[in-house]
């Protein structure tokens, strides 16, 4: 029997680049208690988002509860591929920053630009970091180079140089809403919008007027207030705290 109380769910792929993810979950636990699931890549493993899938499964396979999922990026992949294959369990899916062709990754992009540039992969990693942080300090540039070297080696990916794998495309049965920034050099314009071929009735599109790929660090309120505008949508009161009701009347 489903417990009548919804759980709130953010998956996360990327260890190093959490930092991102904590503007909009304190944002969100403001009117929803959020939950957090993080995948770690070690060494000895074998990297694939269908072992990220099945440690989701462990995770979740014994909650009588429906479910909310979300996630950024490879975090968001991970819970597309889960919302296909249980489809009962979930209630929702908020995909940030994960393309129609969920391949399409920051992965893909530096594995496609070290192919073909006759460029070093620390020039190449610098050349990503300040496309994906725009007028930032030298500083910070530098530290999200040493993150997304981070990531390369920690994140489920089935990409390599020497094959970039594309995965299934398609919608989902529940409500889905896809978020992204206007300038994200990732995924862009058209690699957001191929969503809509796969919509439902209600299935919604929200896009960033800043931010690029990290759209939900930088305009994390006003992201925050959307996100949970699609939850109340779907959530019978007094699911949602009262707080969310009041606020989005």
């Amino acid at each position: 029997m489903i417990n009548s109380q919804p759980k709130f769910l953010w998956i996360s792929g990327s260890p190093s680049l959490k930092s991102f993810h904590r503007r909009l979950l304190n944002n969100l636990a403001k009117v929803v208690e959020i939950e957090f699931w993080e995948y770690y890549q070690t060494p000895d493993e074998a990297s694939s988002i269908d072992g990220a899938i099945d440690l989701l499964r462990e995770y979740l396979q014994n909650s009588d509860r429906s479910i909310h999922l979300i996630g950024h990026g490879i975090g968001g992949i991970v819970a597309l591929g889960y919302s296909r294959l249980y489809p009962a369990q979930i209630s929702s899916l908020t995909l940030l920053s994960v393309a129609a062709q969920p391949a399409i990754t920051w992965h893909s992009y530096y594995y496609s630009q070290l192919k073909t540039l006759p460029s070093s992969r620390n020039c190449i990693l610098r050349s990503i970091a300040s496309n994906l942080l725009r007028d930032s300090s030298l500083n910070r540039i530098q530290d999200l180079v040493v993150r997304l070297e981070r990531d390369l080696l920690e994140s489920p990916s089935n990409h390599s140089l020497i094959k970039l794998e594309p995965l299934a495309q398609g919608g989902v049965e529940m409500p889905l809403m896809i978020c992204g920034g206007e300038d994200d050099p990732i995924i862009t314009e058209s690699a957001l919008f191929a969503w809509r071929s796969h919509f439902k009735s209600g299935d919604i599109i929200w896009r960033s007027p800043e931010g690029g790929h990290f759209f939900h660090h930088f305009n994390s309120e006003l992201l925050a207030h959307h996100i949970q505008k699609f939850w109340y949508q779907i959530e019978p009161q007094p699911l949602l705290s009262l707080a969310l009701q009041l606020e989005l009347k």
